[in-house]
């Protein structure tokens, strides 16, 4: 009988982490657009062969392993030289605004297997943290790879955020958690999503993807997104921020809901630091009663209601709900929702005793704590 030798098998598609070599390049406006037609932005749809489609987008989007010479910079505008892909861009600029990449569990090595995480320099002597978890699908420092392909770079990871941040008067700290690379690949000393896992190399063109061993392909104390922000929130805020440093959270998409249900188990905990939770979701569930839903908002989705509108939902959700100015994508409802966010947090901040009321929106009353007054804002 005939049969097919794997070695007559088609090789596996390559592609460089280079964005010149892949036709593209970064323009003034951040924006990464095709050099043949400036016009257009990232075309997934290189083939009708679905392998190199996905290999094509790993390295578009990748985190580049190539060493780089200590002259290297990230280029804004079109440089023959090598220009970075998305992650690496990200990475880089990041790293230029006073945040640090610290190893998960604490104390591990690049050999060890590890996640990484954003912190701020000054987390150990800041008043105030901000805390962003986000969905479990996306990349370190990334909010959605639509928003970078169709606005920005800044706009569609936490660089804009991270700048925000920084920019608030009281100089909070900030922590970037990462639920979505949590995939330990041996091959490559790093950990990844489910995303860049299907995208890695394998023998043929037509091989499966690697299997996933639950021991050997897993980071300990963060095996999953909930043993993540557990992690988060068990070891790294004790160990390396103030004892009484006040915390504001960001839970985003499925991200919500890992910190709810961590602060309910652990509120008695946590009750006298968290200061303020602000949930984006597209999805009814609810926060029960933690914190008596006085520290906690959400941010809604599947409306079409201009930005931070007040919406009718509390008893869905068992806090006050907003617009979040996007009715459609969750992915997409940090990128437009993210200063409003940052606004409720300074608010709380700012008035001694805030608590959000039942049935008030924003710019309604609320409550000072050790008085029967009522604050109009």
């Amino acid at each position: 009988m005939f049969r097919l030798h794997e070695s007559a098998l088609p090789a596996d598609f390559y592609f460089p982490a280079d964005l010149e070599r892949l036709g593209y390049y970064i323009t003034d406006e951040d924006q990464v657009r095709s050099i043949k037609h400036p016009d257009q932005e990232f075309n997934f749809f290189i083939s009708k062969n679905e392998r190199m489609n996905v290999v094509h987008r790993e390295a578009f989007n990748s985190l580049s392993m190539e060493p780089q010479s200590p002259s290297y910079t990230v280029r804004l505008t079109h440089d023959p030289a090598h220009i970075a892909c998305v992650r690496q861009n990200i990475q880089s600029r990041l790293l230029s605004t006073k945040l640090d990449l610290t190893l998960l569990p604490l104390g591990a090595t690049a050999a060890d297997p590890h996640v990484q995480i954003y912190t701020s320099t000054n987390i150990s002597t800041c008043t105030r943290l901000v805390v962003y978890v986000g969905e479990s699908w996306q990349d370190l420092g990334v909010l959605a790879y639509r928003t970078i392909s169709q606005e920005s770079i800044a706009s569609g990871s936490v660089i804009d955020l991270v700048r925000s941040v920084q920019e608030c008067p009281d100089n909070p700290g900030i922590i970037i958690a990462n639920t979505g690379q949590l995939l330990w690949y041996r091959g490559g000393h790093r950990a990844v999503t489910q995303t860049t896992w299907a995208a890695l190399p394998r023998q043929t063109a037509v091989s499966p993807q690697m299997e996933i061993d639950e021991v050997k392909n897993r980071v300990p104390g963060c095996k999953n997104a909930t043993e993540h922000v557990a992690y988060i929130f068990d070891e790294v805020i004790p160990k390396m921020a103030m004892e009484d440093v006040k915390i504001d959270v960001i839970g985003m998409g499925d991200g919500a809901p890992e910190v709810v249900g961590y602060l309910r188990a652990k509120w008695e905990r946590w009750e006298k630091n968290v200061q303020a939770v602000a949930l984006g979701t597209g999805f009814v569930w609810t926060v029960d009663e933690v914190g008596g839903n006085a520290k906690f908002r959400a941010f809604w989705s599947d409306c079409m209601e201009p930005l931070a509108m007040p919406l009718v939902g509390r008893n869905d959700f068992g806090c006050n709900c907003y617009s979040a100015g996007e009715g459609e994508i969750l992915e997409c409802i940090m990128p437009k929702a993210y200063k409003s966010i940052l606004k409720f947090f300074r608010l709380v901040n700012d008035v001694p005793g805030y608590r959000e009321l039942a049935g008030f929106g924003e710019g309604a009353l609320v409550e000072e704590e050790g008085t029967d007054e009522e604050v109009e804002f």
